[in-house]
C-alpha cells in the first residue's frame, strides 16, 4: 500500500471510531461497536471497514446498524476529509482474534504432541 493511501486508511478508521464514542450514534445496536482497521482499493474509491463488537452475537445486528448509518458516516467523512471523493463504506466483522485463537490451539497441539514423542533421557 502507498504512504497516502495507509494514511488516508488510517484517518478514516480513527474519523469513523470517534462517531462510536460518546453515544454520537443514536442507533442501539452500534453501541458495542468497534472500528480495528480500515482497508481501501487501489483508487480510493471503496473503503472495507472492519469492525467487533463486545459480544460476538451482536454482530449480525451490529451489520444491519452500520448499513442503516452509512450514508451518515459518509457525510461525517466528508466534512472532516480534504478529499474529491469519500470512498463508499463496506464492513465486515473483524474475526483476526478467532483467526488467532485457532492458530495458537493449533500450535500448543503440535506442541503437546512433540513433547510426547520425544525421548525420555534416563
Amino acid at each position: 500500500m502507498g504512504l497516502r493511501k495507509d494514511q488516508l486508511a488510517d484517518q478514516i478508521r480513527d474519523l469513523l471510531a470517534l462517531n462510536f464514542q460518546g453515544g454520537r450514534l443514536s442507533d442501539p445496536r452500534l453501541e458495542s461497536v468497534t472500528v480495528t482497521a480500515v482497508k481501501l482499493t487501489a483508487d480510493l474509491q471503496q473503503a472495507t471497514v472492519f469492525y467487533r463488537t463486545y459480544y460476538d452475537a451482536d454482530a449480525a445486528s451490529a451489520m444491519k446498524g452500520l448499513q442503516s448509518a452509512a450514508g451518515r458516516l459518509r457525510k461525517t467523512l466528508s466534512e472532516a476529509l480534504d478529499i474529491r471523493r469519500v470512498p463508499e463504506l463496506h464492513f465486515k466483522y473483524d474475526k483476526s482474534i478467532e483467526y488467532a485463537g485457532r492458530i495458537e490451539s493449533v500450535l500448543g497441539e503440535i506442541h503437546a504432541e512433540n513433547t510426547k514423542k520425544e525421548p525420555q533421557d534416563d
